[in-house]
Protein backbone atom coordinates (compact mmCIF):
# COMPACT_ATOMS: atom_id res chain seq x y z
CA UNK A 1 0.00 0.00 0.00
CA UNK A 2 1.19 3.34 -0.79
CA UNK A 3 1.85 5.26 2.10
CA UNK A 4 1.62 8.91 0.80
CA UNK A 5 -2.16 7.79 -0.34
CA UNK A 6 -2.86 6.23 3.08
CA UNK A 7 -1.73 9.59 4.68
CA UNK A 8 -3.57 11.77 2.38
CA UNK A 9 -6.97 9.31 2.95
CA UNK A 10 -6.47 9.50 6.61
CA UNK A 11 -6.36 13.41 7.21
CA UNK A 12 -9.03 14.09 4.79
CA UNK A 13 -11.39 11.56 6.97
CA UNK A 14 -9.97 13.64 10.09
CA UNK A 15 -10.54 17.29 8.05
CA UNK A 16 -14.21 16.15 7.52
CA UNK A 17 -14.80 14.62 10.86
CA UNK A 18 -12.94 18.14 12.08
CA UNK A 19 -15.48 20.41 9.92
CA UNK A 20 -18.31 18.88 10.53
CA UNK A 21 -17.97 19.84 14.51
CA UNK A 22 -15.79 16.48 16.00
CA UNK A 23 -13.89 17.03 19.29
CA UNK A 24 -10.02 17.27 18.85
CA UNK A 25 -9.42 13.69 20.33
CA UNK A 26 -11.68 11.89 18.51
CA UNK A 27 -10.16 13.29 15.06
CA UNK A 28 -6.87 12.14 16.07
CA UNK A 29 -8.22 8.91 17.10
CA UNK A 30 -9.87 8.20 14.00
CA UNK A 31 -6.80 9.20 11.74
CA UNK A 32 -4.34 6.56 14.28
CA UNK A 33 -6.82 3.92 13.84
CA UNK A 34 -6.69 4.77 9.42
CA UNK A 35 -3.20 4.74 9.85
CA UNK A 36 -2.73 1.93 11.95
CA UNK A 37 -5.04 -0.37 10.13
CA UNK A 38 -2.70 -0.05 7.14
CA UNK A 39 0.58 -0.73 9.26
CA UNK A 40 1.74 3.18 9.32
CA UNK A 41 3.19 4.39 12.65
CA UNK A 42 1.15 7.54 13.39
CA UNK A 43 1.99 10.82 15.09
CA UNK A 44 -1.02 12.88 14.79
CA UNK A 45 -1.72 17.07 16.02
CA UNK A 46 -5.12 18.12 15.94
CA UNK A 47 -5.77 22.41 15.95
CA UNK A 48 -9.32 23.40 15.21
CA UNK A 49 -7.64 24.87 12.12
CA UNK A 50 -4.75 22.46 10.86
CA UNK A 51 -4.29 18.44 10.97
CA UNK A 52 -0.40 17.75 11.33
CA UNK A 53 0.51 13.94 10.84
CA UNK A 54 3.78 12.24 9.73
CA UNK A 55 3.78 8.03 9.66
CA UNK A 56 6.43 5.72 9.58
CA UNK A 57 6.12 2.83 7.44
CA UNK A 58 8.19 -0.39 8.68
CA UNK A 59 11.28 0.21 6.73
CA UNK A 60 11.55 3.81 9.14
CA UNK A 61 10.70 6.14 6.13
CA UNK A 62 8.92 9.34 7.21
CA UNK A 63 6.87 10.49 5.29
CA UNK A 64 4.30 14.07 6.48
CA UNK A 65 1.24 15.73 5.21
CA UNK A 66 -0.58 18.83 7.00
CA UNK A 67 -4.07 19.84 6.02
CA UNK A 68 -5.90 23.36 7.02
CA UNK A 69 -9.31 23.55 8.00
CA UNK A 70 -10.21 26.87 7.21
CA UNK A 71 -14.33 26.98 8.19
CA UNK A 72 -16.26 24.53 10.26
CA UNK A 73 -20.18 23.61 10.85
CA UNK A 74 -22.03 21.10 12.68
CA UNK A 75 -23.13 18.03 11.22
CA UNK A 76 -22.91 15.12 14.18
CA UNK A 77 -24.79 12.79 11.84
CA UNK A 78 -21.57 13.38 9.68
CA UNK A 79 -19.13 12.59 12.42
CA UNK A 80 -21.10 9.79 13.46
CA UNK A 81 -21.11 8.08 9.69
CA UNK A 82 -17.39 8.55 9.84
CA UNK A 83 -16.86 6.91 13.37
CA UNK A 84 -18.63 4.17 12.99
CA UNK A 85 -16.80 3.84 9.17
CA UNK A 86 -13.30 4.04 10.87
CA UNK A 87 -14.35 1.09 13.42
CA UNK A 88 -15.84 -0.94 10.50
CA UNK A 89 -12.84 -0.29 8.25
CA UNK A 90 -11.01 -4.19 8.22
CA UNK A 91 -14.56 -5.06 6.50
CA UNK A 92 -13.66 -2.41 3.40
CA UNK A 93 -10.86 -2.39 0.69
CA UNK A 94 -8.75 0.63 0.39
CA UNK A 95 -11.02 1.85 -2.47
CA UNK A 96 -14.37 0.83 -0.78
CA UNK A 97 -13.49 2.81 2.21
CA UNK A 98 -12.39 6.08 0.15
CA UNK A 99 -15.58 5.62 -1.91
CA UNK A 100 -17.34 5.21 1.30
CA UNK A 101 -15.58 8.60 2.62
CA UNK A 102 -16.97 10.35 -0.39
CA UNK A 103 -20.46 9.66 0.01
CA UNK A 104 -20.39 10.78 3.68
CA UNK A 105 -18.26 13.87 2.35
CA UNK A 106 -20.90 15.16 -0.35
CA UNK A 107 -24.12 13.95 1.34
CA UNK A 108 -26.42 17.00 1.61
CA UNK A 109 -28.76 15.92 4.79
CA UNK A 110 -31.57 18.64 4.58
CA UNK A 111 -32.67 21.11 1.92
CA UNK A 112 -32.60 24.50 2.57
CA UNK A 113 -36.22 24.66 2.69
CA UNK A 114 -36.20 22.39 6.03
CA UNK A 115 -33.07 24.63 7.23
CA UNK A 116 -34.89 27.73 7.28
CA UNK A 117 -37.75 26.42 8.83
CA UNK A 118 -35.94 24.58 11.75
CA UNK A 119 -34.57 28.24 12.02
CA UNK A 120 -38.06 29.70 12.23
CA UNK A 121 -39.61 27.25 14.51
CA UNK A 122 -36.47 26.78 16.18
CA UNK A 123 -36.68 30.46 17.69
CA UNK A 124 -40.17 30.24 18.13
CA UNK A 125 -40.10 27.48 20.68
CA UNK A 126 -36.73 29.66 22.57
CA UNK A 127 -39.16 32.38 22.88
CA UNK A 128 -42.17 29.86 24.15
CA UNK A 129 -39.40 27.93 26.77
CA UNK A 130 -38.37 31.61 28.10
CA UNK A 131 -41.86 32.28 29.26
CA UNK A 132 -42.99 34.71 25.89
CA UNK A 133 -46.51 35.15 24.84
CA UNK A 134 -47.47 33.66 21.37
CA UNK A 135 -47.12 37.06 19.60
CA UNK A 136 -43.71 37.22 20.74
CA UNK A 137 -43.21 33.74 19.20
CA UNK A 138 -44.71 34.39 16.21
CA UNK A 139 -41.72 37.84 15.81
CA UNK A 140 -38.99 35.48 17.09
CA UNK A 141 -40.11 33.02 14.17
CA UNK A 142 -39.95 36.03 11.68
CA UNK A 143 -36.57 36.57 12.82
CA UNK A 144 -35.19 32.99 13.11
CA UNK A 145 -36.12 33.01 9.15
CA UNK A 146 -34.62 36.00 8.40
CA UNK A 147 -31.41 35.11 10.16
CA UNK A 148 -31.15 31.70 8.47
CA UNK A 149 -31.02 34.45 4.87
CA UNK A 150 -28.62 36.33 6.17
CA UNK A 151 -26.21 33.51 7.58
CA UNK A 152 -27.02 32.03 4.06
CA UNK A 153 -26.51 34.82 2.06
CA UNK A 154 -22.91 35.78 4.41
CA UNK A 155 -21.60 32.27 3.86
CA UNK A 156 -22.17 32.31 0.06
CA UNK A 157 -19.74 35.24 0.16
CA UNK A 158 -17.16 33.70 2.59
CA UNK A 159 -17.68 36.01 4.99
CA UNK A 160 -16.31 35.69 8.74
CA UNK A 161 -18.53 34.17 11.39
CA UNK A 162 -17.90 37.50 14.03
CA UNK A 163 -19.66 39.02 10.78
CA UNK A 164 -22.46 36.80 10.43
CA UNK A 165 -23.42 36.69 14.04
CA UNK A 166 -22.62 40.36 14.56
CA UNK A 167 -25.33 40.98 11.95
CA UNK A 168 -27.32 38.40 13.15
CA UNK A 169 -27.79 40.01 16.84
CA UNK A 170 -28.48 43.48 15.11
CA UNK A 171 -31.10 42.00 12.64
CA UNK A 172 -33.43 40.14 15.24
CA UNK A 173 -33.16 43.16 17.60
CA UNK A 174 -34.57 45.90 15.05
CA UNK A 175 -37.01 42.82 13.78
CA UNK A 176 -38.60 42.44 17.85
CA UNK A 177 -38.48 46.56 18.11
CA UNK A 178 -40.53 47.13 14.65
CA UNK A 179 -42.93 44.48 16.32
CA UNK A 180 -43.00 46.35 19.37
CA UNK A 181 -43.48 49.61 17.75
CA UNK A 182 -46.80 48.38 15.47
CA UNK A 183 -48.77 46.62 18.79
CA UNK A 184 -48.01 43.07 17.81
CA UNK A 185 -45.85 42.51 20.71
CA UNK A 186 -45.74 44.07 24.37
CA UNK A 187 -41.92 43.88 25.16
CA UNK A 188 -39.20 43.30 22.74
CA UNK A 189 -37.27 40.87 24.73
CA UNK A 190 -38.85 37.63 24.76
CA UNK A 191 -38.46 37.94 20.91
CA UNK A 192 -35.08 38.52 20.88
CA UNK A 193 -33.69 36.20 22.92
CA UNK A 194 -35.84 33.47 20.89
CA UNK A 195 -33.74 34.59 18.32
CA UNK A 196 -30.54 35.02 19.51
CA UNK A 197 -30.57 31.52 21.44
CA UNK A 198 -29.89 29.91 17.19
CA UNK A 199 -26.80 31.52 17.37
CA UNK A 200 -24.96 31.14 20.92
CA UNK A 201 -22.08 28.30 20.66
CA UNK A 202 -23.53 25.73 22.76
CA UNK A 203 -21.92 22.75 20.59
CA UNK A 204 -18.35 25.09 20.25
CA UNK A 205 -18.59 25.63 24.04
CA UNK A 206 -19.59 21.65 25.15
CA UNK A 207 -16.47 20.62 22.62
CA UNK A 208 -14.11 23.16 24.43
CA UNK A 209 -14.83 21.58 27.63
CA UNK A 210 -14.22 18.09 26.50
CA UNK A 211 -11.14 19.03 24.84
CA UNK A 212 -9.76 20.37 27.91
CA UNK A 213 -10.79 17.32 29.59
CA UNK A 214 -9.20 15.28 27.01
CA UNK A 215 -5.46 17.29 27.57
CA UNK A 216 -5.77 19.30 24.45
CA UNK A 217 -5.29 22.28 26.21
CA UNK A 218 -4.47 24.21 23.11
CA UNK A 219 -7.82 22.89 20.80
CA UNK A 220 -9.86 23.23 24.06
CA UNK A 221 -8.15 26.85 25.08
CA UNK A 222 -9.12 27.50 20.97
CA UNK A 223 -12.54 26.70 20.80
CA UNK A 224 -13.50 28.31 24.06
CA UNK A 225 -12.16 32.04 22.89
CA UNK A 226 -14.14 30.81 20.08
CA UNK A 227 -17.36 30.75 21.90
CA UNK A 228 -16.14 33.86 23.67
CA UNK A 229 -16.19 35.84 20.33
CA UNK A 230 -18.88 34.48 18.68
CA UNK A 231 -20.95 35.56 22.37
CA UNK A 232 -19.46 38.85 22.18
CA UNK A 233 -20.07 39.59 18.77
CA UNK A 234 -24.17 38.89 19.25
CA UNK A 235 -23.51 41.45 22.11
CA UNK A 236 -22.07 43.93 19.83
CA UNK A 237 -24.90 43.79 17.23
CA UNK A 238 -27.87 43.43 20.16
CA UNK A 239 -25.97 45.98 22.06
CA UNK A 240 -25.57 48.52 18.99
CA UNK A 241 -29.06 47.86 17.69
CA UNK A 242 -30.28 48.95 21.14
CA UNK A 243 -28.41 51.85 21.46
CA UNK A 244 -29.51 53.05 17.84
CA UNK A 245 -33.51 52.44 18.74
CA UNK A 246 -33.11 54.22 22.59
CA UNK A 247 -31.36 56.99 20.66
CA UNK A 248 -33.53 57.56 17.53
CA UNK A 249 -36.12 55.51 18.26
CA UNK A 250 -37.56 56.64 21.47
CA UNK A 251 -38.02 52.71 22.05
Amino acid sequence: MNENKVLVLANLVGKIALQSGAETYRVEDIINRICRHYGLNAQCFVSITCIITSVRNYKGELFCSVERVPNRTTNLNKVHSINQLVRDIKKYSFEDFAKKISIIDKEVPYKKYMYFLAYCFGAFSFSLLFKGKLNDACCAFISGGLIFVISDFAARLQSNSFFINTLGGFICTICSYLSYKIGFTDTVSYSIIGAIMLLVPGIALTNAIRDLVAGDLLSGISRAVEAFLVGAALAIGTGFALFILVRFGGI
